[in-house]
């Protein structure tokens, strides 16, 4: 007689399962796929400028932000390294090379000590096969970062370069934005020219788009941060 096996969700911290049903994208899940996805990686933290994926190198690996945040930077041929992305809590890494086995063709690193999951791509295909409605059920979860991702590329071909820099420090104030007294603060260290490769623009561009908004009190940098003074300023900039 043939038995029939029935799925067993793993075992998983409570306090891991929380912590990721708090993030909108995981919270939407059912409780068996979200239990199914914490099951398949463990906890892993990554101090500052230590790296979870390397240029060229493969992965085997997918990384939900759990604290922290992480920077994501790409090496040209002409020795350059430019920032293509920073990730916050709540944020999926590494989708396609993780799940394809194949080298990153970008370095992902701690911006700041962060705690990760790192979900093992052996084990979640695993799960996948115990559970198969855990695919469509993750299929928004991994493939929100794609079309953020082709929207920057967008802007980055039709909006010049002060609405892109707006647009930037919008998505910075609304993703990890404080309320500060004189406005919202972004707690995310940036050079010159970090912002100015996310932006796709030269740091010189860089130094006199933000000295002016700083003396029209748009937005103030600090060494930890920028203060967004004007934000009704700021969005009026983004459709230039």
């Amino acid at each position: 007689m043939n038995q029939v096996v029935a799925s067993v969700e793993p075992m998983v911290d409570q306090a891991l399962l929380e912590r990721l049903a708090a993030f909108p994208l995981y919270g939407a899940l059912p409780p068996e796929s979200l239990a199914r996805l914490a099951g398949s990686g463990v906890t892993r933290l990554v101090r500052k400028g230590e790296a979870v994926l390397q240029q060229g190198e493969p992965s085997t690996s997918l990384f939900i932000v759990l604290t922290g945040r992480l920077k994501m930077t790409r090496s040209l041929s002409n020795g350059r390294s430019i920032l293509l992305a920073l990730f916050n809590p709540g944020d999926l890494v590494g989708v396609a090379a993780g799940l394809g086995s194949r080298a990153s063709d970008s370095t992902v690193e701690a911006l700041e000590s962060s705690l990760c999951l790192e979900v093992l791509r052996q084990s979640l295909l695993e799960s996948m096969a115990q559970l198969p409605q855990l695919l469509g059920d993750l299929l928004p979860v991994l493939t929100h970062r794609v079309a953020e991702c082709s929207n920057c590329a967008i802007e980055g071909t039709f909006f010049r370069v002060e609405p892109r820099f707006a647009r930037l420090f919008v998505r910075l104030a609304d993703s990890v934005g404080k309320p500060r007294s004189g406005g919202t603060f972004i707690p995310v260290s940036l050079s010159r020219q970090d912002l100015a490769d996310m932006a796709g623009t030269t740091i010189e561009t860089s130094i006199r788009i933000l000295s002016r908004w700083g003396k029209d009190k748009v937005i103030e940098t600090f060494p930890d941060g920028f203060l967004v003074h004007d934000r009704e300023a700021l969005n009026g900039l983004c459709g230039g």
